[in-house]
């Protein structure tokens, strides 16, 4: 049985659970603009009686943006940095989670979840009005092989600045059951980010690490992982398409 911790910034605790074929240099391949930083909020409130106790959790972790239209950016990391995992609440305590995104350039957003998936540990958020000065992660259309250089951009630490985020190199070393499985360094803080082929194209989610040996990561499975993708921008993304498609069309026929 795989032992991991998640990679996730808890402010008093963390949870367990987490290229270049061409000439190009990999500050040209690599979707720098696509990364994301997650800010997770979470209320928590439990009542006996007329008498309420509040509380609140901050949290960390990383995403990236894998598609933008005219309404705002969607945008991937890991289930448990979006949802609360409410099997670890107390008896009677009720959670509330509210998510924000910040950009590589500094800019705040708030988000939504749209779906996630904790057998897989993946998760598709939407940020309205995210619309500019960012690019999208491309998907690559084959799965890695044993062997192959990686890159990941994530902020282990919450480690990010203004047009500053850590970069690491590793390489794929193959999967087993649903989880694919890399070496390079990774932290709490790290979950939900981006892992890249030579090409700078998407190959796996980082959601976990092992807890003796933190250069060996885990990631949500090749297969997996586009096939979440697919199926969650058909439903959401198509459904906005549709929506500006029937717009302009009303328009014209005015």
């Amino acid at each position: 049985m795989i032992r991991a911790i998640i990679l996730f910034a808890l402010a008093t605790m963390v949870l367990s659970c987490a290229s270049t074929h061409t000439s190009l240099s990999a500050n040209s391949i690599l979707p720098r603009k696509g990364y994301v930083f997650i800010k997770i909020i979470v209320n928590l409130k439990r009542c006996t009686g007329d008498v309420c106790e509040t509380g609140r959790i901050t949290a960390a972790g990383s995403g990236f943006i894998i598609k933008t239209t005219y309404k705002g950016s969607f945008i991937m990391t890991a289930s448990h940095v979006c949802a609360t995992d409410k099997s670890i609440l107390q008896s009677g305590v009720e959670a509330e989670d509210k998510l924000k995104v910040e950009t590589l350039d500094g800019r705040n957003y708030d988000a939504v979840v749209l779906t996630h998936d904790p057998k897989i540990d993946a998760c598709l958020m939407f940020a309205e009005d995210l619309v500019s000065d960012i690019e999208e992660v491309k998907l690559s259309d084959s799965e890695p092989k044993e062997g192959d250089k990686v890159y990941n951009i994530a902020s282990p630490h919450t480690i990010h600045f203004k047009n500053i985020v850590p970069i690491f190199e590793g390489r794929y070393i193959g999967q087993r059951g649903v989880n694919g499985f890399y070496t390079f360094d990774a932290a709490p803080g790290s979950s939900g980010s981006m892992i890249l082929n030579e090409d700078g194209e998407l190959i796996g989610l980082l959601h976990s690490v092992f807890i003796k040996m933190h250069s060996v990561v885990v990631s949500v499975r090749y297969r997996d992982l586009m096939h979440f993708i697919k199926r969650g921008l058909i439903e959401h993304a198509g459904k906005q398409m549709k929506e500006l498609h029937d717009y302009n069309k009303y328009i014209l026929e005015r």
